[in-house]
């Protein structure tokens, strides 16, 4: 072999390896750093609590849940400690609102954005308004928002108000005195979402208040409940239909 071949293969071989030699650095490297963060965060999280910490977070609690019950505004909350919220690091106040009367469930419901529910004109007769509920999301990208904004302020407790423009659910529930019927709008998931038209529950058939479900395929479902016997599953579909204004 000529000795010129000889060098560049010996220059190749240590290029190689020195490669090799500088891939393996580097990972040891980076599986170093991984470690560390791993120990740091499990330090961090091993912290005891301390009693300003304690009291701050009673106060924040205290003093959101009371703005949210004068406001009726909607707050979510991120917990540094988990294990003083039951192990769950978000939490929430507000965001619920209940009526007793149709004229004020109505106002509520006409400002927000989406499909609602109302009463249909088709109700049996004898029926009355009872009650209704008006809930905000719990669930969405402002989630991860707050609890990205909650990390990085290093507060034991993180507080941010949250302006929710379209129901999660609604009920609205009426009595004849004797049989209550009800309706109901909801978040469902995509796996429900595959499931469309109308379909009734699978409670055993002695099991009341009967259902009647509704999807038309968006991220809402619909239903229909009641305790009555009289009442057809064709008058529950053409009620709950009345009932969902788009």
């Amino acid at each position: 072999m000529k000795a010129a071949t000889k060098v560049a293969i010996a220059t190749l071989s240590s290029i190689l390896l020195m490669g090799s030699s500088v891939s393996l650095v580097a990972k040891a490297q980076s599986y170093e750093k991984a470690q560390q963060a791993v120990v740091k965060k499990t330090a961090e999280a091993a912290k005891p609590i301390t009693a300003e910490e304690k009291k701050f977070i009673e106060q924040e609690i205290e003093r959101v849940k009371k703005l949210a019950q004068e406001s009726g505004d909607m707050y979510v909350l991120y917990h540094k400690y988990p294990k003083l919220n039951s192990g769950f690091d978000i939490s929430y106040w507000g965001g619920v609102h209940e009526f007793t009367a149709y004229e004020d469930y109505l106002k509520k419901a006409t400002t927000l954005k989406g499909s609602i529910l109302k009463q249909p004109a088709n109700l049996p007769k004898g029926y009355k308004f009872l009650s209704a509920v008006i809930e905000g999301p719990i669930e969405g990208k402002f989630v991860d928002e707050v609890r990205a904004e909650g990390k990085k302020s290093g507060k034991p407790i993180y507080v941010k108000k949250i302006d929710w423009k379209e129901a999660a659910t609604i009920r609205l529930k009426y009595t004849n005195g004797k049989d209550t019927l009800g309706f109901s709008k909801y978040t469902v998931d995509s796996e429900e979402n595959k499931k469309k038209g109308f379909f009734d529950d699978t409670l055993p058939a002695h099991i009341f208040p009967k259902y009647v479900f509704w999807n038309d395929g968006g991220k809402f479902e619909y239903n229909i409940s009641t305790s009555s016997l009289d009442i057809s599953r064709k008058q529950k579909i053409a009620m709950l239909k009345a009932a969902v204004k788009k």
